[in-house]
């Protein structure tokens, strides 16, 4: 950058020249009333001049000059850059560069994996100081000379900015020739590395559960099954899994030529009871006849066991029955109103479902139509399991007691008084938290609902319980640590039911009325359709039938929705929500959403498949078709 120092006795020289004589003054457009007899006409005097700052010192009883400068032009005294308006004389030795933008910059994205080459001017040009009258106190400004061309980026410059890089190696010369000749001043790639290619998880491929689902099918369709269902089971011997272990990803190189690993594959924890065996080869056989069930589902460590069966009992009652079961429910006919059936496993059911209620960690099949009820499985199977919903909402409860018995005690405390701990809670259990009471009752009733199958283990939760509905005969024991316990012990018991939900989970029903359908896999239907239901899958949502139809409901599935008639003649509208396609052979008065694209839909459409690509062209065509 050009730099210009202004010599001492130069200073001096001007001084004395412009004392007196006023055709110099007249020169520098100096007032000769400037050099009058008053005390500022004594203070220093700055002049810029042909890209030159001359300086006069002040006279007797005046004050120095004062200087300032404004981008790009930067001035030092005596070697220091100056920030803002300072004195100056001539004993002070000064400075001035321009200090401008780059005319281009290279950037390295974060990962390392490419380089970036922006350009914001090919051309240098000189600058000249702005010219200034005598004045006490001066701005220093500068403009561009467009009329003296310094220099013109060049590719050997740029090249000469990379000799002792390694990036050198990979640049990408004809991207940095066109940015030149054509420049849009805008970041281009002029190097890239290769990011490395990730491995891939162990998993475990389920031979089972694809077992259980083609069998299930000509029994729904028959409407017939046995009351020893063996499909549902694998025989000693089979082998019902297999383990794929994981597998290592390629490494990649950054820019510089460093080697970048890729990330370690995850490789599965399994927990099997004894009546299963994982063989050399990865292969999972059972060990016992039975139905294999693997919870985990979305984590690394898997547990398999074989979970016990309930047949349900056949009855015409309409009084409704609630049944808690820690693994597989089967009923081979329709199921009685009101029911209610909370199972850990999958559930079974060959008939229809009226006005009832089923919670699974594993699948639900049914073989007939679900009408005015609700089902969940999978991972909505456990969060809807009251072990699991009531437990949670029990154990905010608990911890806003804690909270509260916390911030009571410490009030007392600084009155320096003594409270005990337990006559605390008592007190807070009989006034804003007698509504708890009630509930631990009501988790009382629940947990009695559970048999000694069960995993979990509620003696000391059980316990500890009677403690909180006897604070008068248990001041001294209650502690802030055992709450803390109890707080503990209801958070692992939601977790435990949690935990409990399967692997690759499907909900399979003929059809649904005025329903709520919620899957942690898929939903199958395999009848004639569905009306006035939600249902909602973590997976995809199909229907088998040709014939099926969906009509004033709403489908919503993470990945594809393949349905053969949406929408009828009613005025009711049927909403579909995916998050990779929609399918349909027929479709008319409905609504379809993929990843935030939306389209509605009056008159019939046929054969159609909805993407989010297909969707955002047609939202496209039809704002343009608006603005025109």
């Amino acid at each position: 950058m050009p730099q210009h120092t202004i010599e001492r006795s130069r200073y001096e020289f001007i001084a004395s020249m412009l004392l007196g004589k006023t055709d110099l003054l007249n020169l520098y457009s100096v007032d000769p009333q400037t050099f009058g007899g008053t005390d500022e006409a004594k203070n220093g005097v700055i002049i810029i001049q042909n890209n030159e700052i001359f300086i006069t010192p002040p006279l007797p009883g005046g004050k120095p000059a004062v200087i300032s400068s404004i981008h790009p032009v930067v001035l030092k005294i005596n070697g220091q850059v100056i920030t803002g308006p300072t004195q100056i004389t001539s004993a002070d030795d000064l400075t001035w560069e321009i200090c401008e933008k780059p005319q281009y910059q290279i950037t390295v994205s974060d990962d390392k994996l490419k380089v970036y080459f922006t350009l914001y001017r090919a051309e240098r040009y000189a600058w000249n100081l702005v010219n200034s009258p005598a004045s006490a106190f001066v701005t220093v400004r500068a403009e561009m000379n467009r009329d003296m061309l310094l220099s013109t980026l060049s590719i050997e410059r740029i090249m000469a900015g990379f000799e002792k890089s390694p990036i050198v190696s990979s640049l990408n010369i004809p991207a940095l020739y066109e940015e030149l000749n054509n420049p849009t001043y805008l970041p281009v790639c002029i190097a890239e590395g290769k990011a490395p290619v990730p491995g891939t998880d162990a998993s475990l491929e389920l031979l089972f559960q694809q077992k259980i689902e083609n069998a299930f099918k000509p029994m729904a369709d028959s409407a017939q099954a046995t009351s020893c269902p063996e499909f549902f089971m694998v025989q000693e011997g089979e082998v019902f899994a297999k383990k794929l272990p994981p597998k290592e990803g390629l490494p990649g190189f950054d820019v510089y030529g460093g080697v970048l690993p890729p990330p370690p594959p995850q490789d599965l924890t399994l927990f099997s009871s004894p009546y299963a065996a994982l063989l050399p080869g990865g292969e999972i056989k059972a060990c016992r006849k039975g139905r294999p069930r693997i919870t985990g589902s979305g984590t690394f460590i898997k547990t398999i066991d074989f979970p016990q069966t309930f047949l349900v009992p056949h009855s015409d009652s309409e009084a409704g029955v609630t049944l808690m079961y820690p693994g597989d429910v089967i009923a081979t006919h329709y199921l009685s109103k009101n029911t209610v059936i909370e199972a850990l496993g999958n559930v079974y059911i060959f008939g229809d479902v009226r006005k009832s209620r089923i919670t699974a960690t594993g699948s639900i099949f049914i073989s007939g139509m679900v009408v005015e009820s609700e089902l969940y499985a999978g991972g909505y199977g456990a969060t809807h399991n009251r072990l699991c919903s009531f437990t949670e909402l029990l154990a905010k409860e608990v911890a806003r007691l804690r909270e509260a018995a916390r911030n009571l005690a410490e009030t007392v405390e600084s009155t320096m008084q003594t409270v005990k701990y337990g006559l605390v809670i008592m007190l807070l259990l009989e006034s804003k938290y007698a509504h708890l009471p009630r509930m631990i009752r009501d988790m009382q009733e629940l947990l009695s609902g559970m048999s000694a199958d069960y995993p979990q283990d509620t003696k000391i939760l059980k316990h500890m319980m009677e403690f909180m509905l006897n604070p008068g005969q248990f001041t001294d024991q209650i502690t802030d640590a055992g709450i803390g316990s109890f707080l503990s012990l209801l958070k692992n018991l939601a977790r435990g039911i949690y935990q409990m939900q399967e692997e690759r989970v499907r909900i399979d029903i003929a059809g649904s009325h005025d329903s709520i359908i919620k899957s942690g896999g898929d939903v199958h239907i395999h009848g004639e359709g569905v009306s006035l239901s939600r249902l909602y899958s973590s997976g995809d949502i199909y229907f088998a039938k040709n014939s099926s139809m969906s009509s004033d409901s709403t489908l919503e599935a993470a990945g594809t929705i393949n349905a053969h008639s949406v929408g009828g003649e009613s005025t009711g509208k049927s909403l579909l929500v995916a998050g990779r396609q929609i399918i349909a052979h027929t479709i008319r008065n409905a609504s379809v959403t993929i990843d935030g694209y939306s389209l509605e839909i009056t008159d019939p459409i046929e054969n159609i498949a909805f993407t989010a690509k297909s969707l955002k062209q047609k939202y496209r065509g039809a704002a343009s078709s608006s603005n025109e």
